[in-house]
């Protein structure tokens, strides 16, 4: 059976053999039939080149006589919810739903992000049978313990 940590130090290594590229690991998960999949992020995205590079080197590094695998190496995906701090710092600015812990809905601006929590300008909500939402827009931090799951909102204007 392939190693989890293994295969995350593997990552780790492949990434700062690039670390122009300003890519970090999101997310390493191996299924039982030893199917690898590694999703990473970078503050300026990340490219097919980035993927086969990080995957090449990975794979280099695997004994398939030992362990016979399938690797994937992918983007985190713009419709993908937000995993990891790097993620919340990477869309610091942008538009994001959230679904608090509670199962509130919320829709707003990252503000700021740190290792524990990030900051959100919630839009006011619009109230029915209003053309415009009432209220100002106003901040409020969230540890990430209480967030169930965050999601960039995509604007095609």
């Amino acid at each position: 059976m392939i190693n989890k940590q293994r295969i995350q130090e593997l990552l780790q290594e492949a990434l700062r053999e690039r670390p122009d590229a300003g890519l970090f690991p999101v997310s390493v998960s191996i299924s039982p039939k030893s199917e690898i999949k590694i999703y990473i992020d970078g503050m300026q995205g990340v490219n097919i080149d980035d993927c086969v590079e990080v995957s090449r080197y990975i794979e280099s590094k695997l004994n398939r006589d030992e362990e016979d695998f399938e690797l994937t190496v992918s983007s985190a995906g713009l419709d993908q919810p937000l995993r990891i701090p790097a993620q919340y710092k990477k869309n610091k600015g942008k538009e994001v739903k959230v679904v608090t812990a509670g199962g509130e809905n919320l829709k707003g601006i990252i503000e700021d992000a740190d290792e524990d929590g990030f900051l959100l300008k919630v839009s006011p909500s619009k109230k029915k049978g209003k053309k415009a939402p009432e209220g100002e827009a106003v901040s409020r931090s969230f540890p990430y313990a209480e967030v169930k799951e965050t999601k960039v909102v995509i604007s095609f204007k």
